[in-house]
């Protein structure tokens, strides 16, 4: 039994056996020495220090708030889930992307009747009945080949190279053997050549296809007895036509056909489109003569491939003369545009062909084809009135359902008698039957199947 008062003395040991009944109060002075089990009823504050000894594992259960300040040893790992947001950066690069690459100013020249005869008619036409369209095939690669090691001005080439005729025969054609008896065989060809000008409105066009064509007189008779070309030419049908070498002994020298090319400059370099601030400034133009801030900002902003580009981007009040454009107000059947008709009761969209002028200009931004498509774009808000207030009974919803929180109903989208109720707009959900729509929305309102005016499929049609 425990004694009835305290003793003024205490014990200097404790008992052996603790006391059925605990104090009523906790004691002043806590215990130095921490209990050797804990409890098995957490605290409900935490404590007003915290350990000098951080727990060994982590909690299942993350904090709420973060920590004030960045640890200072970062995770050996990436987060498993990535962020559901981009980052967003302070500032743009500092470093501004390069200039847009802008065509090189170039002439394109074709030159029409070169010609290189073969001295003797031993070909073995008799041999390989196609044998004239293989001699061109190898002809037009070779020729190249021999030409391009002496293209040693820059911004030349040959763009491409073409038999024509074969004895004043065109190619593709079976040439009668009678033809080729104790003559000569002189295989006519065109070339069409390529040269960069050198300045960036091709004013020198003139010089430079005169320097072209000296180049390729003078180079293009290199052919006549070249050794070089005649084995390149038999390897070729050897090699990628399955021509027997033995066929081709009579191929032993090569001549001047004695034919005089004609040439014709048939392209300059591609303009880009700009806006003519600096002349009559109703649309974009391209002569090369865009003053030079134009060239050196980013393409897409001053510099267009396309005339309707940089009409979109500079002339959109004025569009339709920019891009060249006439009746563009009009639909595929030369039917009037709809356009909303702010400028008068603002209900609904018009097609009387009394739209603004800026609108006629644009209307890719601001016609639409038909009324609901316009009511759609700009009186989204006021569905229902727009269409209404234009008297369109054509027009139709999805015909799908959807709640009406007035009367506690599912209608259809659509416009007529029961059970449409009007289009519906852009926030009301729609269901494909009339019983999913009361069981999701409306599962409280007793024969709301019925109340709704649908059937036992919920496929109520419009009117």
């Amino acid at each position: 039994k425990p004694s009835a008062a305290p003793s003024d003395e205490p014990s200097l040991k404790p008992s052996a056996e603790p006391s059925l009944l605990p104090s009523l109060a906790p004691s002043d002075a806590p215990s130095l020495t921490p209990s050797a089990e804990p409890s098995l009823e957490p605290s409900l504050k935490p404590s007003a220090s915290p350990s000098d000894v951080p727990s060994l594992q982590p909690t299942d259960v993350p904090s709420l708030t973060p920590s004030a300040q960045p640890s200072d040893a970062p995770s050996d790992l990436p987060s498993v889930s990535p962020s559901m947001a981009p980052s967003v950066s302070a500032a743009p690069s500092s470093t501004p992307s390069a200039p847009p690459t802008r065509p090189e100013p170039q002439i394109e020249i074709d030159f029409t009747g070169f010609c290189l005869n073969f001295v003797n008619s031993t070909l073995p036409v008799t041999t390989y009945t196609n044998f004239f369209n293989i001699l061109g095939d190898a002809m037009e690669t070779e020729i190249i080949n021999y030409l391009n090691p002496k293209l040693t001005t820059p911004g030349q080439r040959i763009l491409s190279l073409a038999i024509t005729e074969i004895d004043g025969n065109a190619v593709g054609r079976r040439l009668e053997e009678r033809q080729l008896a104790d003559r000569l065989t002189e295989v006519k060809y065109d070339l069409t050549f390529e040269q960069f000008c050198t300045r960036g409105n091709c004013d020198d066009a003139t010089q430079l296809t005169q320097a072209a064509l000296d180049f390729l007189i003078t180079n293009v008779a290199t052919l006549v007895n070249s050794t070089a070309f005649l084995e390149a030419l038999k390897n070729d049908l050897v090699t990628n036509h399955n021509i027997d070498l033995a066929d081709l002994n009579g191929m032993e020298k090569t001549q001047s056909g004695g034919c005089t090319p004609t040439f014709v400059v048939n392209s300059i370099f591609p303009m880009m489109y700009y806006p003519d601030w600096a002349g009559a400034n109703k649309g974009c133009i391209a002569d090369g003569k865009e003053d030079e801030y134009m060239r050196l900002n980013p393409e897409g902003y001053y510099l267009f491939d396309k005339l309707v580009d940089c009409c979109s981007r500079h002339y959109s009040w004025n569009y339709n003369e920019c891009a060249g454009i006439d009746n563009a107000a009009l639909g595929p059947d030369g039917e009037a545009l709809y356009y909303p008709d702010w400028e008068g009761e603002n209900k609904s969209c018009k097609n009387d062909g009394g739209q603004p002028e800026y609108m006629s200009n644009n209307p890719t931004a601001w016609m639409f084809e038909t009324l609901e498509a316009c009511c759609t774009a700009r009186y989204s808000w006021n569905m229902n009135d727009c269409v209404g207030a234009a008297g369109a009974t054509t027009v139709t919803g999805s015909n799908k359902w959807y709640p009406n929180w007035e009367d506690f109903v599912c209608v259809q989208d659509c416009v007529g008698d029961s059970p449409c109720g009007g289009l519906a707009e852009s926030w009301d959900p729609l269901y494909d039957t009339v019983e999913t729509c009361c069981d999701t929305k409306l599962n409280w309102v007793t024969e709301c199947v019925t109340k709704s005016g649908g059937t036992s499929t919920g496929a109520t049609a419009a009117a």
